[in-house]
């Protein structure tokens, strides 16, 4: 059961899609995202922002400084680049 993802910086809408799987490097460490994930907000630091759609993995260089939301089966990336 995919979920819903959206990932924003500062030039605008980079992806926005359903994904099965996302990871995402926090203040806290890496933090692995599935449907149903419980939810949260966390800041985002420097590292690759990851998601998978079936058995294809994406990813996206994520610049320290940003947030992600996590709320119900909605994911939100906002983060500057």
């Amino acid at each position: 059961m995919p979920f819903k993802l959206k990932i924003v910086n500062k030039k605008g809408l980079i992806f926005e899609g359903e994904v099965d799987f996302c990871e995402i490097p926090t203040g806290a460490g890496i933090e692995g995202i599935m449907p149903k994930h419980v939810n949260f907000i966390a800041d985002i630091v420097m590292g690759k922002i990851k998601y998978k759609i079936g058995e294809k993995e994406n990813e996206i260089d994520a610049a320290s400084g940003g947030f992600v939301e996590v709320s119900g089966d909605n994911l939100n990336i906002l983060f500057n680049s």
